[in-house]
């Protein structure tokens, strides 16, 4: 029997669920039965949507531009995607139906046949009445001593988007949450962080510092998985006010409640950033947690980029400088490389980029959009694909908008034909 602590962190950032009372064996994607709690769990938002418009996009997948209404958990995204065939765990879903969805991933949240629900249902319905209980207002603890769990403890890797804030040895996870120490915020974020004793009130805050000092590392390396560990904590009615971008302040009401550990304040890490404006991303099978900064979806400004993804062979990826009718120029990096190496481009016919081998295309294109501090994945629709393939005129079109701003964030994140004429 599987230890409760082992089955509340092997989350996945993109997982094919099912829920409990389904029956697993109906489905040959199926990976065995999870419990409502696990579901909760591993979910990155729980909403509820109706789907706009769906489309087939490349290599194997549809999207599905949705209009939330309700949110349980997390931040209700604008689109999901799932994969296009019953036997990858397709979600059908259908234009002008509502459906109560878990998501899993910030960029591109997927769903599957076990995380779609469609409104009305009986199984939906029940879910809903599960997901109201278990979102209730958190009661404020009395002040006091008390006990708790922690797990994960030395083991969780903070990351700010793309910049990793190391692995803060104070860190860990108790009742479904992660705490961190009040001085991680002010020391290896952006924020600034006060603590004041006499109103017993915390006040967190953007700063404006570009520049965050590299985490020190203990040496140590992560803590051994194991039992979770017994600790001490105290209560004292202890409030916390979040000032997002905009300088708004309000206060962390019926969420975690911080605490003490002797003398050093704890502070709920996911309550905290999501008031901030940030999205909280938990990656389980690397004990992450993943900061990633707002984008807003009206404006879409940022620098269109291309890359093709290696899918046979060392992983790595291939950053298109440039492509032209019958060439493209790029740089290899296979992840393995120093700090401060030089990368070369590559100049090949881009003939290159259709091989296959063992039966598989040896390369995925990826298009994305670089916002500065965060980089935002594109899907692109199977015909604009087929077209940059056989198409060399289309090819330039294409080369002529890389490293150029985009006109505005494509609906669903799907790029068409269009968005190259």
């Amino acid at each position: 029997m599987r230890r409760w602590g082992i089955a509340v962190f092997l989350f996945a950032c993109i997982a094919m669920l099912s829920l409990g009372c389904l029956t697993p064996s109906a489905y040959a994607c199926s990976r065995g039965p999870t419990s409502i709690e696990e579901d909760f769990l591993e979910a990155q938002a729980i909403f509820t949507a109706k789907v706009s418009k769906v489309e087939a996009v490349y290599p194997f997948q549809k999207a599905a531009a949705v209009e939330a209404a309700e949110t349980y958990k997390g931040q209700a995204p604008s689109l999901v995607v799932t994969n296009d065939d019953p036997d990858r765990c397709e979600a059908s879903v259908e234009e002008g139906k509502t459906y109560l969805f878990y998501s899993h991933g910030v960029e591109l949240p997927y769903v599957s046949v076990f995380d779609t629900h469609l409104l009305g249902s009986e199984r939906a319905e029940e879910l809903i009445r599960l997901l109201k209980q278990r979102i209730e207002p958190i009661e404020p603890k009395p002040p006091g001593e008390a006990r708790l769990s922690a797990y994960s403890k030395g083991e969780i890797r903070m990351f700010l988007g793309r910049h990793d804030r190391g692995r803060p040895a104070e860190a860990f996870i108790a009742n479904d949450s992660v705490y961190v120490p009040l001085s991680f915020l002010s020391e290896n974020l952006p924020y600034s962080a006060v603590w004041d004793p006499i109103a017993k009130e915390v006040s967190v805050g953007w700063t404006n510092r570009m520049e965050l000092e590299e985490p020190e590392e203990d040496g140590s390396g992560p803590a051994a998985k194991d039992e979770p560990q017994a600790i001490d904590i105290r209560y004292d009615n202890i409030r916390v006010k979040v000032k997002d971008q905009t300088g708004k302040a309000s206060f962390l009401d019926g969420a975690p409640e911080p605490f003490f550990i002797g003398e050093k304040l704890y502070v709920p890490l996911r309550a905290v950033a999501e008031k901030l404006g940030l999205e909280v991303e938990w990656v389980g099978n690397t004990s992450s947690v993943i900061l990633h900064y707002p984008f807003d979806d009206r404006t879409g400004s940022g620098v269109l980029g291309m890359r093709y993804i290696v899918n046979v062979g060392l992983e790595g990826k291939l950053e298109v400088d440039r492509l032209t009718k019958d060439e493209i120029v790029y740089r290899a990096y296979n992840g393995h490389l120093e700090e401060g190496a030089e990368v070369k481009p590559v100049a090949v016919p881009f003939a290159e980029m259709l091989k296959m081998e063992a039966g598989y295309r040896q390369y995925t294109a990826q298009f994305y959009l670089e916002t500065g501090n965060k980089e935002i994945k594109l899907l692109m629709s199977q015909e604009a694909v087929k077209k940059l393939e056989n198409d060399a005129g289309f090819r330039d079109k294409v080369g002529a908008k890389l490293g150029k701003p985009l006109d505005g964030l494509p609906a669903a994140r799907v790029l068409h034909v269009d968005d190259f004429e």
